[in-house]
């Protein structure tokens, strides 16, 4: 069984179902309403559990009722938080989320304790980083707090992936101790400053094949691994510097899209620890990421190993490699 380590953001989210996204200024009547765990550390610590792995939770919660939530449903749900610490300085992160009829959805992330996850949390938590085969963070907490984990993590000798989304910065010379890097066309264009993004009018513009891979090499010269860049409905692209290759989308009835994203990544860090090539990893993340898109909110969402493995089972024949 491979050991994962996720050192992220843990939220809860507050989910409403509406017809569309209010414009600006409007007061639109919502349908649903519901509480449940989220902020994308939490969410993808749960994934590798479900996803058949031995999964660790480092981050930070207030001390207060949505902290202890959302420490007891991990518990419960097979995921060590010995490591996710309570702090009396600020709240439990918030996420208020709406979801339309179409299953896509818009997030105002509060980030309360999560801003509190630091260096020292990392020095606490390194007997179980250095017990890892594989660390995985996200942007959801300090910059500086990623950085220092991916360097801790490289230096004990395991593999080391980052979901960069939301795209906020990095330091320099974080880029060399990624193993793997996860982000979807906007988050690419954002780490590529020099490539002006090629829109023009209200939507930004889909980037072709050749700017994404324009886009993916640069980051590749600066000591990543694999540059995994996800196009939602479109399947997506892995990037090495031995080539790349494209992986296809599952068709599945969406209804909320909010945990998807992180059921990919757990996915894809559960395959390669494993062992799995990368191409079949890449399957595996994103037989995942289909299915989170199928249920309403996020921990909810997020699938165990065995629905992943019939889907895969169901859909053999269409897929070569």
């Amino acid at each position: 069984m491979a050991v994962i380590t996720v050192v992220g953001s843990l939220n809860m989210d507050l989910v409403i179902r509406a017809s569309r996204q209010p414009r600006q200024g409007e007061t639109l009547l919502g349908r649903n309403f519901g509480v449940t765990g989220g902020g994308k550390g939490s969410n993808q610590a749960l994934a590798v559990a479900r996803l058949g792995a031995e999964s660790h939770m480092v981050g930070c919660v207030g001390k207060d009722d949505f902290g202890r939530r959302l420490r007891s449903f991990l518990t419960e749900n097979g995921v060590d938080c010995r490591h996710m610490e309570e702090r009396g300085e600020a709240g439990t992160g918030v996420g208020v989320i709406t979801v339309t009829d179409e299953g896509e959805s818009s997030i105002i992330f509060v980030q309360g304790a999560n801003v509190l996850l630091d260096e020292a949390a990392l020095e606490r938590a390194r007997d179980i980083i250095a017990a890892s085969d594989a660390v995985l963070f996200q942007m959801e907490i300090p910059s500086g707090t990623v950085a220092a984990g991916l360097k801790m993590a490289r230096s004990l000798g395991h593999r080391t992936f980052l979901s960069a989304e939301p795209p906020f910065s990095l330091p320099t010379d974080a880029w060399g101790d990624i193993d793997c890097l996860i982000l979807n066309e906007k988050a690419l264009n954002f780490y590529v400053e020099k490539i002006p993004a090629p829109s023009s009018g209200k939507k930004p513009a889909l980037l072709s094949d050749e700017e994404i891979a324009l886009r993916a090499r640069q980051i590749l010269d600066r000591g990543v691994r694999y540059v995994v860049v996800t196009q939602s409905a479109r399947g997506g692209m892995v990037f090495s510097q031995e080539g790349f290759f494209s992986f296809d989308p599952f068709k599945v009835h969406v209804v909320d899209n909010t945990g998807a994203r992180d059921a990919f990544c757990a996915g894809l860090c559960v395959g390669l620890a494993e062992g799995m090539p990368i191409v079949r990893a890449a399957r595996f993340a994103s037989a995942a990421g289909a299915l989170a898109c199928t249920r309403i909110g996020a921990h909810p969402s997020l699938p165990c190993r065995c629905d992943v493995e019939n889907l895969l089972e169901e859909t053999a024949g269409d897929y070569a490699g």
